[in-house]
């Protein structure tokens, strides 16, 4: 079994999908598959490559990045269709010269090759159910080539079972081309001792309790309506926003810096941050606050569980899914409705205890060496019933 990856999401940040491949190519590489070997090589957009390609320098994707975005709308489309064009004929050439079983993409779309059967990692439906949440220019790349590219998928794995229900009812694929398998927190993410996190709070001056967002700060994660609720509770606890500065108005943001002072509640925003720093601010946190309004999976709260944090998240299905009974559910239009909630997590140490214990048990269900295992019987019944038997040579 020869496996090549889409890694194009490896040399971004260490975040999102990047973060959810390195966990489950190094678990496939960590495991033993029987009598045959399997073969791993990742394709960086330009080029196959051996091993796992590097992740980016935060600082400098994030200056890029921004640098992108200032560009007009319709341009940055342009860019998006001319490099997806390009690199899609380096995948055609790679695929054509190197023998590979299966091809695995979780870009937006499977790339428009049929020289190896593709499968599809399937992240959820926010550019089409929550558009206007994201920037323009990337809704149009989506609708412009996700339903198109669909019939290059082999096998479409959704990452939950709420993202699969969704794709039966959205997308016009036979069943038996789909499956669901659940991601897992990475094993970095573990509770961190009381010198590591006493140095995270001496770092960004967190002196007693705090309440702990972590991701992009865009507005599909609701930041506005945790603000609110964060200005309603009844004591004046800072939360920290851990993630890169994402997109959209943040006038909420601009409302918390003005009222900064005595009595008022602070915003900490630490920027993207190493792993261990983020191990240490979930284990110090009163709770990770979550209150999205759509996720297909929701990795932040098993991350936050396997550290030891209480979560308090939104009562949709994906993380009603990932959570089960280990976290605190609120309504994600209902600012007062979490408020209460914190209310009554920040004045109990027993219901913390609680929660955190909880979650502890959650996560340890999930691991990347089931998740490594499962998506190798996808692999592997793919590679079987190959739609495209002559297109492929064995290595």
């Amino acid at each position: 079994m020869h496996i090549l990856v889409n890694a194009v999401p490896m040399v971004g940040l260490q975040t999102g999908i990047g973060r959810t491949l390195r966990c489950l190519y190094q678990a496939v590489e960590a495991l033993s598959w029987g009598p045959w070997p399997v073969g791993l090589s990742y394709f960086d957009g330009m080029r196959v490559l051996r091993t796992m390609p590097k992740p980016a320098d935060p600082k400098r994707w994030a200056a890029w990045t921004d640098a992108v975005w200032k560009l007009p709308d319709l341009a940055v489309l342009g860019l998006r269709i001319a490099n997806q064009v390009l690199v899609e004929g380096r995948l055609r050439r790679a695929c054509r010269h190197t023998g590979f079983d299966v091809y695995h993409e979780a870009s937006f779309f499977p790339a428009a090759q049929r020289l190896v059967p593709t499968v599809f990692s399937l992240f959820d439906f926010s550019l089409d159910r929550f558009a206007h949440t994201h920037p323009r220019e990337r809704v149009w790349f989506h609708r412009l080539f996700f339903r198109r590219r669909l019939r290059y998928a082999a096998h479409i794995v959704a990452i939950s079972n709420t993202v699969l229900q969704e794709a039966k009812a959205r997308l016009d694929v036979a069943e038996d081309r789909l499956s669901a398998v659940p991601l897992a927190p990475d094993p970095v993410f573990a509770p961190r001792s009381p010198d590591d996190v006493a140095a995270v709070r001496r770092r960004f001056a967190l002196a007693g309790d705090y309440l702990l967002f972590v991701g992009s700060l865009e507005p599909r994660k609701n930041l506005r309506l945790l603000w609110e609720a964060v200005r309603r509770l009844k004591a004046s606890v800072p939360v920290v926003l851990a993630g890169w500065h994402g997109w959209g108005e943040k006038s909420w943001l601009d409302e918390a810096a003005k009222r900064a002072g005595p009595g008022e509640p602070q915003a900490v925003l630490t920027g993207f941050v190493d792993d261990a720093t983020l191990a240490a601010l979930y284990s110090g946190a009163t709770a990770l606050v979550y209150p999205s309004l759509y996720e297909g999976f929701g990795l932040p709260v098993l991350e936050a569980m396997a550290c030891g944090c209480p979560v308090v998240c939104s009562d949709i299905d994906a993380l009603k899914e990932t959570a089960g009974d280990a976290a605190l559910f609120t309504n994600p239009h209902d600012p007062d409705g979490l408020a209460s909630v914190l209310d009554d997590l920040l004045g109990s140490a027993q219901r913390r205890e609680e929660y955190r214990c909880r979650g502890l048990e959650r996560a340890r269900r999930f691991s990347w060496e089931k998740t490594a295992r499962a998506m190798m019987e996808v692999f592997e019944k793919v590679a079987e019933r190959n739609p495209w038997p002559s297109s492929s040579s064995k290595i």
